[in-house]
């Protein structure tokens, strides 16, 4: 009865995937989203579903860069990052983590197809597809060999890379949701923000003092607002009015989001105007290491 159901959800998830691959596109989407929700609302949710950022007036825009919370609106990875993982933990409760991996790599293809194979996202499937590949052939895997092997990938592929702040966002997005040591979301968002927020320091030219804490706010929500926001506007270019009843749902939480932003970016006294350089980021990544290589022991001497 457990493998019927189990067949089941993979055989509505996989038509699901080819009805949206077949009849879906960004376009359709977008209007969707604009037509369900007020204008700053809905760029919020085409920035973070999307990568559009056409809708955004430059002082918002200005606003997102200072709360240091603009690369949750760009297609940075960071996002997919998220999203896949909790989603290969969610539908292994219902069909197993091996059948989730492999059907969270396919909804994450065709979300790639979708917002039109923008380099960004592709590195970063390629940073999550390593380390679940190790999982689904049933084998232990090394962080920082994975690590190694995928950035060398990426780099091979896309030289200019290491120029690009999207690449090193995703990269430490990923290193941050793969090491948490905690398994909420609340411990797990301040964590990852700990290893983005030096990037946007450096390649912004400032850093908010509170940015770890602002990240942690928006993390919180991310999962929630895209899959929410994913399925509404998929949802709204069949039916418009069901559509638009499902994105009103998270309408409160872009209000959020976007009230956050106004308030932290518009506090001149906690961006600082910093040389934020490589030395600096050095050591900011080897004190996060030694915490959590203490924190790794800890728990293990806790188990004993």
């Amino acid at each position: 009865m457990r493998d019927k159901r189990k067949l089941i959800v993979v055989l509505v998830i996989i038509l699901g995937c080819l009805f949206i691959y077949k009849f879906i596109d960004k376009e359709g989407l977008t209007r969707v989203i604009y037509k369900s929700l007020g204008n700053k609302e809905a760029a919020l949710l085409s920035g973070m579903l999307l990568g559009e950022v056409e809708g955004f007036d430059s002082g918002f825009w200005d606003e997102l860069r200072k709360s240091g919370l603009v690369h949750l609106v760009v297609v940075s990875g960071t996002n997919l990052m998220l999203i896949f993982k909790n989603l290969v933990e969610k539908l292994a409760i219902f069909i197993g983590r091996k059948v989730s991996i492999l059907i969270t790599l396919l909804i994450t293809l065709l979300y790639i197809n979708m917002v039109g194979w923008q380099i960004p996202v592709v590195r970063a499937w390629i940073l999550i597809s390593i380390i679940y590949w190790a999982q689904l052939l049933g084998r232990k895997y090394n962080i920082f060999r994975a690590l190694l092997l995928s950035g060398l990938i990426i780099i091979l592929a896309w030289p200019g890379s290491l120029k690009e702040v999207s690449f090193w966002l995703s990269f430490m997005a990923f290193i941050g949701v793969v090491s948490s040591p905690w398994k909420d979301n609340l411990r797990s968002s301040f964590w990852i923000s700990l290893w983005i927020s030096p990037i946007l320091a450096l390649f912004f030219g400032n850093i908010n003092l509170i940015s770890p804490i602002s990240n942690m706010l928006i993390l919180l929500i991310v999962e929630v607002v895209t899959i929410i926001g994913f399925l509404g506007s998929i949802i709204g270019v069949i039916m418009p009015i069901l559509g638009k009843g499902v994105l009103l749902i998270i309408w409160p939480l872009l209000r959020y989001f976007s009230l956050l932003v106004g308030i932290i970016g518009s506090w001149e006294w906690v961006n600082l105007k910093v040389n934020f350089n490589f030395l600096i980021l050095l050591g900011w990544y080897l004190i996060l290491i030694w915490w959590w290589i203490k924190m790794k022991e800890r728990s293990e001497n806790g188990k004993k």
